[in-house]
């Protein structure tokens, strides 16, 4: 016996299939028949990018699974608030995009390839989805960082205003030293009731050495607001209390709360 005659009786038989429509013999892998054009496949070509990009941006939520019609994608959904579904859908996004084309093809497409076309309806979903998920991310964000950044913005006005009244502050203790009292105004001690042109806010001193700081600016949260600075003496030593005012505690330096 010849060697191509060995040869080709070692080949493996091709599994073959009939078609449903015309009853034409084709290999098990074919998703058309060539004859009459019929699909072959019990299900819709699922495209492992369309997966991937579902498993990315919304595997938190088991939409991946449920593309790839998988009853279980149900835990993912039931689970996601612990974050965890979304940390392991994100692997799988990946491990989808690296696998081979032919073992994907293999576990969930009954071993038929793409033949053009087919996968476009499931790209257009990750798509959509990656848009969606990326707005939402956007919002999710902008809902964190917006009122942070407002909130660091007064922080810095405060700071700016704290600074100022240090001024004062050494005024009313140079004050003080010298006359063993309080003083009861602006006037006594030599301090301005405006610190500067482009002040938002004024500093008066009122009975007690209590300096009063009123914030004027533009600012809604700030405007009105007020943060006092008591002078008290203890054991011989001169202390300030910066607790009061009407200024919320979130907003005053960390001593001042």
């Amino acid at each position: 016996m010849s060697s191509q005659a060995v040869a080709a009786s070692a080949a493996p038989t091709p599994k073959m299939i009939t078609c449903g429509a015309c009853a034409s013999a084709l290999h098990h892998t074919a998703p058309i028949c060539p004859n009459c054009g019929a699909s072959q496949r019990s299900r819709a070509y699922k495209s492992k990018v369309a997966a991937g990009l579902l498993a990315i941006f919304l595997g938190g939520l088991g939409v991946h699974r449920f593309y790839l019609g998988q009853w279980w994608g149900l835990f993912y959904l039931l689970l996601f608030w612990t974050m965890l579904p979304g940390l392991v859908a994100l692997i799988e996004g990946v491990v989808f995009l690296v696998t081979s084309q032919e073992k994907w093809d293999a576990r969930y497409n009954e071993g038929k390839p793409n033949v053009g076309g087919e996968s476009s309806l499931g790209l257009v979903i990750a798509l959509v989805a990656g848009v969606f998920a990326f707005i939402m991310l956007l919002g999710i964000l902008a809902a964190i960082a917006i009122p942070a950044y407002g909130d660091y913005s007064v922080r810095a006005k405060v700071a700016t205003a704290m600074n100022d009244a240090r001024h004062a502050r050494e005024a009313v203790e140079q004050y003080i030293v010298e006359n063993r009292t309080y003083p009861d105004s602006n006037a006594e001690v030599g301090v301005s009731e405006q610190t500067g042109a482009d002040s938002q806010h004024t500093i008066n001193i009122e009975e007690g050495g209590v300096i009063v700081m009123t914030f004027t600016g533009n600012s809604v949260v700030l405007r009105d607001q007020t943060i006092t600075l008591a002078p008290f003496i203890e054991n011989n030593t001169l202390y300030w209390d910066c607790s009061g005012g009407t200024l919320k505690a979130k907003f005053r330096p960390v001593e001042c709360r």
